[in-house]
């Protein structure tokens, strides 16, 4: 059967981390129809392949920006729906039981709130305003114009999904919600990872996203964790993380 959902996980250069991911994805509670978890690749000097079930991966030449990245992956989604899935956060296992069960596959779902993750541990539970906790219409994205060409196609494609609204399109609403802390389904890892961050950098030049990509793509070759060739992502996650997060809403009661 084919997909109705599909998990978008562009990715560059992070087969030493997006293992994580891919367990975050093998987690998830059953949600009532067919899902799929998409890794878009566009690091040449580090191919991927994963043999886990649900799991597709697709490695293309590199890519102009991260901005269109993000519009391929949708493209090449094969749901209707989209959940962005971050390849250096988590997402617990409720997350698209819930997404399916708030949206009901009829508006875009984000919760306001989120886990903070730093150094193994959770900090505190926070406001956000993060897309990479967001389900929605494929439709929606490509004919809002989806991440754009410049600035960070994250907080683009988040103002696209959940900000505006676009009469006439069946799916442009988000209904949007704070979480009970029990149900919040995201940890937000800024740090602690060794990985580069897009968003760690800015202003000047670094507005351009050709440019700020190029960046992005030296830093992460420089890595002292970064392998060149071929590598088999293993799935598995470094810590407990539901444990984490059912630990941390206790103490919020």
């Amino acid at each position: 059967m084919s997909a109705v959902i599909t998990c978008c996980c562009p990715t560059h250069g992070r087969a030493h981390i997006i293992g994580e991911a891919v367990e975050s994805y093998l987690r998830q509670e059953p949600c009532g129809v067919e899902t799929e978890l998409l890794i878009l690749n566009d690091c040449p000097e580090q191919p991927l392949a994963c043999c886990a079930p649900g799991v597709r991966v697709l490695n293309v030449p590199l890519m102009e920006s991260v901005c269109h990245k993000f519009d391929a992956v949708v493209e090449m989604a094969e749901g209707d729906w989209i959940a962005w899935w971050e390849d250096d956060d988590i997402s617990l296992p409720w997350r698209l039981r819930m997404s399916v069960e708030r949206s009901k596959l009829a508006a875009n779902y984000k919760q306001r709130n989120a886990w903070y993750w730093n150094s193994g541990r959770i900090e505190k539970l926070g406001e956000n305003l993060l897309f990479g906790n967001s389900f929605f219409s494929k439709k929606a994205y490509v004919e809002s114009g989806g991440a754009g060409r410049n600035g960070y196609p994250d907080q683009t494609a988040f103002n696209n999904m959940h900000v505006q609204r676009y009469p006439g399109w069946p799916h442009s609403f988000t209904a949007m919600e704070t979480a009970r802390p029990e149900d919040v389904f995201f940890l937000y890892r800024w740090a602690g990872l060794e990985v580069v961050h897009d968003s760690g950098f800015g202003g000047g030049a670094m507005n351009d996203a050709a440019q700020r990509s190029l960046t992005f793509r030296e830093r992460t070759l420089a890595n002292p964790l970064f392998r060149y060739g071929m590598q088999h992502i293993e799935p598995g996650w470094k810590h407990d993380y539901t444990a984490q997060a059912k630990e941390a809403a206790q103490c919020q009661q």
